[in-house]
């Protein structure tokens, strides 16, 4: 990083906190190749630091941007500058989800806390085979660890 002077850096670290692409600074003849930045991030772990930072400000940054884009005044009926408005805004969630997921990708609750009820019709089955059955629940509740020892009663059976 030592080819490059503490104000390059901080310059590119705070236009990217402003949300400016990375590519876009480092195409200033300033600034270092995109290349360059990406070494240093790899070799240094508080310019990586300092860089993660300076993204995730620029990724807000760009969701603040969609606010302006929705204001932006639209001439009546033209449904051409309100559809590239969409695209725009729409671009740029998507892309602040994928870049900063725990703050703007879609929130999705795996845990379920509901109770599963199995229920079976046993009606066609004739009492030696419901006996059968029930020494097979038993034995295989035994088998998963159950130390409850309690199996299925007759009068728990559905029939």
């Amino acid at each position: 990083m030592s080819a490059f002077a503490d104000d390059q850096v901080e310059e590119l670290l705070e236009r990217t906190g402003k949300g400016e692409q990375l590519t876009k600074v480092c195409s200033d003849p300033r600034m270092p190749a995109r290349s360059t930045v990406y070494e240093w991030i790899e070799a240094d772990e508080q310019f990586a630091g300092r860089f993660r930072a300076a993204r995730a400000r620029g990724v807000h940054a760009l969701a603040e941007e969609c606010l302006n884009i929705a204001d932006e005044p639209v001439a009546k009926d033209d449904s051409v500058s309100v559809a590239n408005k969409r695209v725009r805004i729409d671009t740029r969630l998507r892309l602040a989800g994928k870049w900063l997921p725990k703050d703007y990708g879609d929130k999705i609750d795996v845990n379920y806390n509901g109770e599963v009820v199995h229920r079976h019709d046993l009606s066609g089955y004739s009492a030696d085979e419901l006996d059968t059955l029930e020494k097979l629940v038993a034995k295989s509740a035994d088998a998963s660890g159950d130390t409850s020892g309690e199996s299925p009663t007759r009068a728990d059976r559905l029939h």
